[in-house]
């Protein structure tokens, strides 16, 4: 009788530890408050982040994240990610889902977490991803999750931007460095006036950063990248080994130094390519028609494949692994070119950017590695020549939007400097648009257009000479903006002058170009390159307004109308200035043609919020110039 009485009660005092257990909860949502929701998909209710500098040699870091997902569109905050690779190995991966009551739905098991390659298309490299996609369709629901990682050298340190994106509010944030030698990291933060909170434990300096209750933001059209949301915090270390090359952040110099060190010696090629390359140049009859020949030479000989193995990372392949293999990353390529014009004599300065079409500023005051990207900076005596060594198709000299008119890092032998890359003028981005559209009694058109599109706007048009005859007319149809309309014929073609520029002739037939209503038609003036959206209007703007770069748009176009209608009605002549543009459209009348002609100049601005309202003004009002239409009554 007692063993019986002993075992009802361990059963009973099991079953009330499963019990309790069941009614332990993480993150109920009604512990969220009201003012938090509002705005939000997804709020961050818990993220930590603890760097632990023991030395250049010994870094660790620690996550612990929970998000609550509120509604459908907040699940691209759900997925988790934990990138590593075989110098920054991951432990300790654990994720948990739970309920809006905070309950446990599930403990995810480590064979439910996906591990991929970082590699793909024309990428090689050695960092993999862990992946897990929680399937939740109960909202909202909270995923948290927490790992580690160590490395044991590095070169960067890790940054904190407590906001995940836009519609996500923060409920609390925390990340703290601690070392036990303050002196091997320095930090800045942007957008706050938040200090960090410094203690000290056992012989070890905590630094630590806090925010709570972040509320929600919501992205804005025409908002300046240096607009930050929320705090910013930058953190790098002041001196480093990788591969057992030390290297510092004291200057930008220094920072050279180290990169210098690692591309010594990668920019040799053996004598039967030395001697093919100086014989490909005797006959150019300038530095510039070299620099071209070799530049065309590389284009057409590699191809570009991104390689991130290790040290791959930062230092580029061997000219000679390039010259053999013909491919190589954008560190390569840039490399492979500057040993091409070492090869005749002449200096080429390998260059570190941060490539994008709409990227903030460089913080030139705090030193620390920045680039996603290499390209070549060549000096002459008249001119530097800008080489993007990853296209095959780029006209030698110009950059394009990915990489003009932003701060970069040109790598001398002993070090290097800050350099400013090329600002393409308002008068080189041109697009330009001339044409006959000949108007039926029907309401149908035939047009002939050509457009002619240089600089930045070049690549309106370039992408369709890097396919076939179907492949452009397939991509025209997808991209021109007309109700219904067939192609009759097509032509491309391109000139890759310094500022390259592209030319597209179509013959079109459009239904419905004009409406018909009783014995009258109205034709609209610019169905082609119309100007439709207006920014929207928020309650109180908060950033900036920017537009990164100038240009300009024209159009001449001559309408043919049909014989038994006369003019009704002709819009006068629309002029509109102000600081983000200007506009100006007329429509001259001459017998049975009117021609259309508009000038469109976007300038390259950046204001304080306080002048969108302005901005919107300016936008509504070109929108309705855009509108125009000439009415034509039928002759009875």
């Amino acid at each position: 009788m007692r063993l019986r009485h002993f075992y009802f009660i361990t059963i009973a005092l099991l079953l009330s530890i499963n019990l309790s257990a069941k009614k332990i909860t993480l993150y109920p949502t009604s512990a969220i408050p009201e003012e938090l929701k509002k705005g939000a998909d997804a709020i961050i209710r818990f993220d930590k982040t603890i760097i632990e500098l023991n030395s250049i040699f010994d870094i660790k870091y620690k996550y612990e994240r929970a998000i609550t997902i509120l509604n459908e569109s907040g699940d691209k905050y759900a997925d988790v990610y934990a990138a590593y690779s075989k110098t920054m190995p991951i432990s300790n991966l654990q994720i948990s889902i739970y309920d809006t009551n905070g309950y446990l739905i599930e403990k995810v098991k480590s064979s439910r977490i996906n591990d991929y390659s970082a590699s793909g298309e024309n990428l090689f490299t050695d960092s993999r991803f862990k992946h897990y996609e929680p399937i939740q369709k109960n909202y909202p629901y909270t995923v948290v999750y927490s790992y580690s990682l160590s490395a044991n050298e590095y070169f960067n340190i890790g940054n904190w931007h407590p906001y995940k994106g836009s519609r996500c509010a923060v409920s609390e944030s925390i990340f703290t460095i601690v070392t036990d030698n303050p002196n091997i990291f320095k930090y800045k933060l942007y957008n706050s006036s938040l200090e960090p909170v410094i203690t000290e434990d056992k012989g070890k300096s905590i630094y630590m950063w806090k925010v709570t209750n972040l509320k929600a933001y919501k992205p804005e059209s025409y908002a300046s990248p240096n607009s930050y949301k929320g705090p910013y915090l930058k953190c790098a270390p002041t001196k480093f080994q990788y591969d057992k090359i030390n290297g510092s952040t004291y200057s930008w110099n220094e920072l050279a130094k180290w990169f210098s060190k690692l591309n010594n010696g990668r920019d040799e090629l053996d004598e039967n390519t030395k001697a093919e390359i100086r014989e490909m140049v005797k006959d150019c009859s300038s530095n510039l028609e070299k620099v071209k020949t070799l530049y065309e030479y590389l284009q057409n000989k590699t191809r570009y494949v991104s390689i991130q193995v290790g040290i791959g990372g930062q230092q580029p392949f061997p000219a000679q692994y390039v010259q053999d293999k013909s491919y190589g990353d954008c560190k390569a390529l840039s490399n492979y070119m500057k040993a091409l014009l070492k090869i005749i004599g002449l200096p080429s300065y390998y260059t570190l950017i941060y490539a994008g079409d709409k990227t903030s500023e460089l913080d030139t005051s705090f030193v620390t590695t920045f680039a996603n990207h290499a390209i070549l900076m060549v000096p002459l005596k008249q001119d530097t020549i800008w080489l993007e060594c990853t296209s095959k198709f780029s006209a030698c000299g110009f950059l394009g939007s990915f990489t003009d008119d932003r701060t970069a890092l040109a790598i001398s032998e002993n070090g290097g400097q800050l350099v400013r890359t090329p600002s393409y003028k308002i008068s080189d981005n041109i697009q330009n648009k001339n044409g006959n559209i000949i108007i039926n009694p029907d309401g149908t058109a035939k047009a002939i257009i050509t457009q002619e599109c240089r600089g930045v706007q070049y690549s309106n048009i370039s992408s369709l000479t890097h396919v076939g005859p179907e492949d452009q007319k397939k991509k025209l149809y997808k991209d021109i903006d007309l109700p219904d309309f067939k192609i009759n014929n097509h032509e491309v073609s391109k000139e890759l002058t310094r500022v390259p520029s592209a030319v597209l002739k179509l013959d079109l037939n459009i239904r419905n170009y004009a409406s018909k209503s009783g014995d009258r038609l109205f034709v609209p003036l610019n169905l082609i390159t119309r100007n439709t959206s207006v920014p929207k209007k928020g309650k109180e703007r908060k950033t900036d307004i920017y537009f990164k770069r100038g240009y300009c748009d024209t159009d001449t176009i001559q309408f043919i109308l049909p014989e038994d209608y006369e003019m009704e009605s002709i819009p006068e002549k629309k002029v509109i200035e102000s600081d983000f543009g200007n506009y100006m459209s007329e429509a001259i009348k001459d017998g049975n043609k009117v021609t259309y002609i508009r000038k469109v100049v976007y300038k390259k601005f950046e204001f304080p919020a306080e002048r969108y309202d302005d901005l919107r003004n300016y936008k509504k009002a070109v929108v309705r110039a855009d509108k125009a239409k000439i009415v034509l009554k039928k002759i009875l």
